[in-house]
């Protein structure tokens, strides 16, 4: 047995060095190259139509989008997906000629230097990973991650979202007890608000209810912490604008439906920026209501939630 866990381990070991040096392959190559590869993933995903196409469909017919723009979302969601590995390992100085303009930089800098804390919440547009290397000009920040299953996957994510000083926690009792901890001393955390969660609160989303977290509300409530809007918007360049949004004042509602909703309503006014670079991609509406239909059986017979 001990033989066993022994070759395991080094099997783990191997693996996590392939993939280190794979993705720092990829980081050497210039950012154009690795969005016209990212073109060519979505391409793929198009016209084999893979579940990503079939999910991205499904996604924008319920949200009530021009269902034309699947194929610029697939092709978006590529170039994000090849650019990461550059934005995790690249050299900061590089990655940071990525950024463009910064629209609305003011409430960033007078909500930096706001005693109550600061809450990011970075929806999935545009590449959102190029926060961690965005936000090292302003300070350091800390931010809820899920840890992958596997060991060596957990470790090297750790390693290069950490890279620029910053904290990555987990999603457990220990990581939200930091959440607090950092916004009660006046830091800045970073919480993903469209991710699909455990609990929480069905609420509209482009006329659709969907369950939607109320961690962000929670931490705004017990910390008293500014709330800001941030997207990471690709532009025909191949650079990044950045937007900061104030989310509409609902958001401090004493009715925690009402000002969950407003998260997001936050949301929505992220996507208009560039509806295409939303990343339909993901299984937003996994939990729905019950009675309603489930909407991702492709070629399985009609479910509903109960």
């Amino acid at each position: 047995m001990k033989n066993v866990d022994y070759w395991l381990k080094a099997i783990e070991r191997e693996i996590d060095a392939m993939i280190r040096f794979f993705l720092q392959l990829l980081a050497l190559l210039p950012r154009r190259l690795l969005q016209f590869m990212g073109s060519g993933v979505g391409y793929v995903n198009y016209y084999l139509n893979t579940r990503a196409s079939k999910v991205t469909r499904v996604n924008l017919a319920l949200c009530g989008q021009v269902p034309e723009i699947r194929k610029e979302s697939l092709i978006e969601t590529g170039k994000t997906m090849m650019e990461t590995p550059s934005v995790w390992l690249g050299k900061p100085e590089a990655i940071d000629d990525w950024i463009g303009e910064v629209h609305g930089e003011e409430l960033l800098g007078a909500a930096v230097k706001d005693d109550r804390g600061l809450l990011v919440l970075l929806p999935h547009i545009g590449n959102w990973e190029l926060f961690n290397v965005f936000y090292r000009r302003y300070g350091q920040m800390t931010a809820l991650y899920h840890p992958p299953r596997q060991a060596f996957m957990r470790a090297l994510m750790t390693d290069i979202r950490g890279r620029h000083g910053n904290e990555m926690v987990p999603t457990n009792r220990q990581g939200l007890t930091r959440l607090y901890k950092t916004l009660n001393t006046g830091g800045t955390v970073v919480v993903l608000p469209d991710q699909v969660p455990a609990s929480g609160r069905y609420v509209p989303f482009f006329g659709q209810m969907v369950l939607t977290d109320e961690l962000s509300i929670r931490l705004i409530r017990k910390t008293g912490a500014r709330p800001l809007g941030l997207s990471l918007v690709r532009t025909p360049s191949g650079r990044f604008d950045v937007y900061l949004m104030e989310p509409e004042v609902s958001i401090y509602s004493e009715d925690i439906e009402v000002a969950t909703k407003a998260i997001n309503e936050l949301i929505e006014r992220s996507v208009a920026l560039s509806p295409a670079q939303y990343q339909w991609e993901y299984k937003r509406f996994r939990e729905r209501p019950a009675g309603e239909s489930k909407v991702y059986r492709f070629n399985k017979p009609p479910g509903f939630h109960s």
